[in-house]
Parts: structure tokens; C-alpha cells; sequence
């Protein structure tokens, strides 16, 4: 299962220019209710400036990608 902590330590383990596709199933689950909740939202936004990564919502495929710097 993922939970934030597992997905922290693996963003936090990506090389530079890696995309993580996190589906807004799998958002949900790590951040419940998941989107579009904005409370939600701004927890990944923290998770994402911890992490060094560029967020971007694609609503046509239903995902979050998170791009490492």
C-alpha cells in the first residue's frame, strides 16, 4: 500500500528529470478524499516542495505527475 511516507522516500530517491504518475486513485489513497479536495491538494503541493519536485495536474489522463528537479 502506498502511504506518504513510502512515496516521500521514493520521490526523495528519484534521479533528476524522474516523473512519478501518481493516478488520483492512488492520491486519493494517500491523501484522502483525494481530488478534488483542496486540503488535499495543498498537502501534496507541501509533499511535492519537500521533495524537490514540479507538480503538474494532466485531468485528461487523470494523474498528478511528479517531476524531480
Amino acid at each position: 500500500m502506498l502511504t506518504e511516507a513510502v512515496l516521500k522516500s521514493y520521490l526523495l530517491e528519484m534521479p533528476s528529470g524522474h516523473i512519478f504518475d501518481l493516478t488520483y486513485a492512488l492520491f486519493a489513497d494517500v491523501f484522502p478524499p483525494g481530488y478534488p479536495d483542496a486540503a488535499s491538494r495543498v498537502k501534496l503541493d507541501g509533499l511535492a516542495a519537500d521533495c524537490n519536485c514540479d507538480l503538474r495536474d494532466n485531468k485528461a489522463e487523470g494523474r498528478f505527475e511528479l517531476i524531480r528537479r
